[in-house]
């Protein structure tokens, strides 16, 4: 049997990519703000399988001195996409920096539909690092690096609530939990969960995991709530920052007992996603390798 993998190159640097409900492929990127030549774009792609290509099927590029999209998360029944890009330098200087836009994917276009304010650092080193859709799609959460997490409903883009969680860090990696009670927010040295379902104390954290191994120095890196046929385990990526391994910690959802401990990698971790079914977990490391396990048994 021939190998369905294939390999296309794009006109524009890639720092994020999500697929659609119906299998189209998300890209946003680019140059930068102020790099000529390299635009800045958000891309929507037919994925020909038989051509081995992508089809273009709609795109947006943002402005000269706007930045490029850092992050995209699709949304996981509608034709929707929400988008960390940071307006221009002058805006974020004068804190108007509307850096978290949703647009609406239509056969040939990408229409903007809103744009609001997440970050509030006015340093134009700053940007939304992760955006990430509820699983059923009512909220999304925000991570930026200015150490603060966001929660926004869906399609409103209404701010809930905004937690500081740490200073002069980022916030790696954000998810909510399967019944939009928790926000779980990845930092390098802890896992913070924070509160959603209490209006009188939402955005309070409510526990904190420790970054804390025996025999390990070691950093967390992303976190996925499973679904389907796990959705009882929180899954978590630790990546041994001396013996450069990098392993996946299986979590009670509810009460984050630490149920297994795999070494997945011999090389650090870099993303994580999981299939909607919660059956198949997949990651990608920093040798540029793509793993794909089986998420109850952590085997491939």
């Amino acid at each position: 049997m021939s190998s369905s993998s294939f390999s296309v190159s794009v006109d524009f640097p890639v720092f994020s990519l999500a697929f659609t409900a119906d299998n189209q492929l998300v890209l946003g990127g680019g140059g930068g703000a102020g790099r000529s030549g390299v635009k800045n774009k958000l891309c929507c792609y037919k994925i020909d399988t038989r051509r081995k290509d992508l089809e273009e099927d709609a795109s947006f590029e943002f402005s000269f001195d706007e930045d490029a999209p850092m992050c995209v998360d699709v949304h996981p029944k509608e034709p929707f996409v929400v988008v960390g890009v940071n307006s221009t330098a002058e805006d974020i200087k004068q804190g108007t920096n509307k850096n978290c836009r949703s647009f609406r994917i239509f056969e040939d276009k990408l229409q903007l539909e809103k744009a609001v304010k997440t970050l509030d650092s006015k340093q134009v080193e700053d940007y939304q690092r992760v955006a990430r859709f509820s699983y059923d799609g009512s909220l999304i959460a925000a991570g930026t690096t200015d150490g603060k997490a966001h929660v926004l409903s869906y399609p409103g883009l209404e701010p809930l609530c905004t937690s500081a969680l740490i200073d002069n860090d980022h916030v790696l990696d954000v998810d909510i939990n399967l019944e939009n009670e928790k926000l779980l927010c990845v930092l390098s040295k802890e896992l913070k969960l924070v509160n959603l379902r209490n209006k009188k104390n939402i955005g309070k954290v409510i526990q904190t995991i420790p970054c804390s191994f025996k025999n390990m120095k070691c950093e967390f890196r992303a976190f996925r709530y499973g679904r389907g046929f796990t959705k009882d385990i929180g899954f978590a990526i630790v990546n041994d920052i001396v013996k450069k391994a990098a392993y996946i910690i299986k979590y009670d959802a509810f009460t984050f007992e630490q149920l297994k401990m795999v070494k997945v990698s011999s090389k650090p971790i870099t993303a994580i996603t999981l299939s909607s079914d919660g059956a198949i977990l997949a990651f990608a490391s920093a040798d540029l390798s793509i793993t794909v396990l089986d998420a109850m048994t952590l085997k491939s």
